[in-house]
């Protein structure tokens, strides 16, 4: 007499421990991959400021003086003057570290963006009416282009590479002997007047022991004397 073999399979228990143990090793593996992608982004950013830091200072040795900033976003550099809204950094408002120092081969382009902000906006947005200089003018653009690290410098229609001396002696700073900051990945928030240029400062600076749920974010920037620091701007739950 043949015995009919009952068919062996998970039971829904078993079934929903599986799950679980998977959704379990996935948290982690996500938040270690979260933890590796941050530390990588902290390490490039603080190497590319100090790659920028030489390639200004050869370039100063070169020719005597500061490279001028570009004023406005291109593929090429852009000197000669600004546009509020269509410059290189600080989401658009800020004059940025030159385009030269690669063209000129003082470093690489990849140099002049903090790697956290390239990566966390890649989406495109419309470039700005005041793009109208650019080759950026009636296209929609990473939006990354316009958040190269922030210089302390201005295009030839703000004054040059020596327009902050001015601001420097109202408030009694030496510049031979204060570390003032040189580039930065500085970025205004514009988000709440242009919701597609809303974006969030790269860097988790540190975490505050007495309230753990919050951390610290900011920017990394080098200073007139190469040093690399921290800038704590927002503190945000985590």
């Amino acid at each position: 007499m043949n015995t009919i073999t009952p068919n062996k399979g998970f039971t829904l228990i078993e079934l929903l421990v599986v799950v679980a143990i998977i959704g379990i090793l996935a948290g982690i593996l996500s938040a270690n991959m979260n933890d590796a992608l941050r530390r990588a982004d902290d390490a490039g950013c603080k190497e590319n400021l100090h790659s920028l830091f030489v390639a200004i200072q050869t370039y100063k040795l070169d020719y005597g003086r500061f490279p001028l900033a570009d004023g406005v976003a291109d593929t090429v550099s852009r000197p000669e003057s600004t546009a509020w809204g269509c410059g290189p950094a600080a989401n658009g408002y800020w004059t940025g570290v030159p385009m030269s120092l690669a063209e000129l081969g003082y470093c690489s382009e990849s140099c002049l963006y903090c790697p956290a902000l390239k990566r966390q906006n890649a989406h495109t947005i419309e470039a700005f009416s005041n793009c109208g200089q650019s080759s950026f003018s009636g296209k929609e653009v990473p939006q990354w282009r316009f958040l190269r690290y922030a210089y302390d410098r201005a295009a030839i229609d703000s004054g040059g590479p020596d327009h902050e001396s001015e601001v420097i002696g109202l408030f009694n700073i030496d510049r031979n002997t204060s570390d003032v900051w040189l580039a930065r990945c500085m970025h205004v928030d514009v988000g709440k007047y242009y919701r597609d240029r809303t974006i969030r400062f790269p860097h988790r600076i540190e975490i505050d022991e007495e309230r753990p749920d919050l951390a610290h974010f900011g920017e990394y920037e080098v200073t007139i004397n190469g040093n690399i620091r921290e800038h704590a701007v927002q503190l945000k739950r985590r």
